[in-house]
């Protein structure tokens, strides 16, 4: 492998552990649904091109800041089986990444809105399904979607689609924009040399 492939694998890992990084002190602010975890999934879908390492480093920093809530945190980083819901969605954040074939500002900013409420979505569906407080019926489910909806109050923006777009859009725009600066000066300069 080339030494610039590795550098710029290495540079991804670190803005994914970075975002899962700011995950950690996004709680430790209280700012819990802005995050970027998300926006994760989606930047490892879109710019690595080993597709196994596209799911796994993503996976591997959601799993490693649920690890550090569950053993170092009052916040519950496992919480039963709902979990696989949340792990689900962020799978399929992954692979709608790796689906986008025209990387560019609009086909990001859309990504980032649609995934953040298809978080939203999948994870509130696990919680109508397995927690056992609705009942397993079309308005049940919509009750524990209104019922989510309030959670959002104490956050950054003060309501659910502002938080479920803001943060997503945000931290999309960070990371992919981080990478491509970096990308550019970095790497444009060590290409230039070579």
């Amino acid at each position: 492998m080339k030494k610039t492939a590795i550098s710029e694998i290495l540079l991804i890992a670190g803005l994914i552990l970075l975002a899962g990084l700011g995950r950690l002190v996004s709680n430790e602010l209280q700012l819990w649904n802005f995050t970027a975890i998300g926006a994760s999934a989606l930047f490892g879908g879109v710019v690595i091109k080993d597709k196994r390492l596209a799911y796994i480093l993503p996976l591997a920093t959601l799993f490693l800041t649920d690890l550090f809530f569950e053993l170092f945190t009052n916040i519950n980083g496992f919480y039963g089986s709902q979990m696989f819901f949340v792990y689900g969605a962020f799978l399929l954040i992954t692979l709608i990444g790796t689906r986008i074939k025209k990387v560019n500002a609009l086909t990001i900013l859309l990504a980032s809105i649609g995934t953040g409420i298809l978080f939203f979505l999948i994870s509130n569906a696990g919680v109508w399904m397995l927690s056992g407080m609705y009942p397993r019926t079309f308005s049940g489910l919509i009750t524990c979607y209104a019922a989510a909806i309030p959670f959002f109050r104490n956050d950054m923006f003060g309501n659910f689609f502002l938080n479920t777009i803001m943060g997503s859009v945000f931290y999309s725009a960070l990371l992919f924009g981080a990478y491509a600066l970096i990308k550019r000066y970095a790497f444009g300069q060590q290409q230039q040399l070579a």
